[in-house]
């Protein structure tokens, strides 16, 4: 079963080359639908044509495209009023930088990625290489199910759209220090850590990673993610945001915006699946 049926991208009316339907036009498959979404204002409508000729293109190869303009200036709303009109599946963007150089997210990015329901694509690069893989990031704590729950999904996702783009999945973690005292071993026969690599390679199994492609690594996931990520070349980082309790909606985390700002590929983040009464 494909996961992404309906596209969402936004457009960039500051550019004709717009990465980030360019991207949806390489995840499409047939049947699948494409909505441009046209933020309000003068600069969207003077790019509308060069959109309309970009998708004219993708509708010669069968998928089926349309073009929207945003009716309110409001950007994260409209954005939010689209996905629910539209069923998205899946929310496509290019982050607005300052610079060349300057890889921050705006408010606006981070407003998204904390309030959508479904996933977001943050587009850095408009082509992927073949030899570049997808790169699952989870958390495989035992016992932790909120976690595991996130981490099923992310996997799931991270297995098709490997398929789609036709490239390798690799899946990391980042185990956390071991905890078995030093002094006494012997107080300690099953380790955390032999757990946890355990729940890992359990995952990878059943979502078809092999095992050379599974990476385990111990530290802080904010710093061995984008080293992980670089290491191998990776085209797509796949991860997850997570509930907080006590708080409405969904919330990135400190550790999440990290990764997000010190990984220079393309990002998929995935939220958890909206809890069912």
């Amino acid at each position: 079963m494909r996961e992404f049926n309906n596209l969402l991208v936004v457009i960039n009316p500051g550019t004709e080359t717009q990465i980030a339907l360019q991207k949806a036009a390489r995840i499409a498959a047939d049947g699948d639908r494409i909505t441009a979404l046209l933020p309000a204002g003068s600069a969207a409508e003077r790019c509308r044509a060069s959109v309309d000729a970009q998708l004219d293109k993708l509708r010669a190869r069968g998928l089926d495209c349309a073009i929207e303009q945003a009716s309110e200036k409001n950007l994260q709303h409209a954005v939010l009023v689209a996905q629910h009109q539209h069923g998205t599946d899946l929310l496509l963007k290019e982050p607005q930088s300052t610079s060349l150089t300057d890889s921050l997210f705006t408010p606006l990015d981070w407003k998204l990625l904390r309030t959508s329901q479904t996933p977001v694509l943050m587009v850095r690069q408009a082509q992927h290489q073949a030899d570049a893989p997808v790169l699952a990031a989870i958390e495989a704590q035992p016992g932790d199910s909120e976690h595991l729950a996130l981490g099923h999904r992310i996997l799931h996702l991270a297995r098709d759209i490997s398929h789609r783009l036709s490239v390798e999945l690799c899946l990391f973690s980042a185990e956390p220090a071991p905890m078995q005292n030093p002094m006494h071993p012997e107080l300690y026969p099953d380790s955390p850590a032999a757990h946890y690599r355990e729940t890992a390679l359990e995952l990878a199994h059943r979502y078809d990673v092999p095992i050379a492609n599974v990476h385990i690594a111990q530290g802080p996931a904010e710093v061995l993610i984008p080293e992980q990520a670089q290491k191998l070349n990776a085209g797509l980082v796949v991860l997850g945001t997570v509930a907080r309790a006590g708080l409405s909606g969904v919330l990135l985390g400190n550790t999440g915006e990290q990764i997000l700002e010190r990984v220079n590929s393309d990002v998929l983040v995935v939220p958890p699946l909206p809890e069912t009464a």
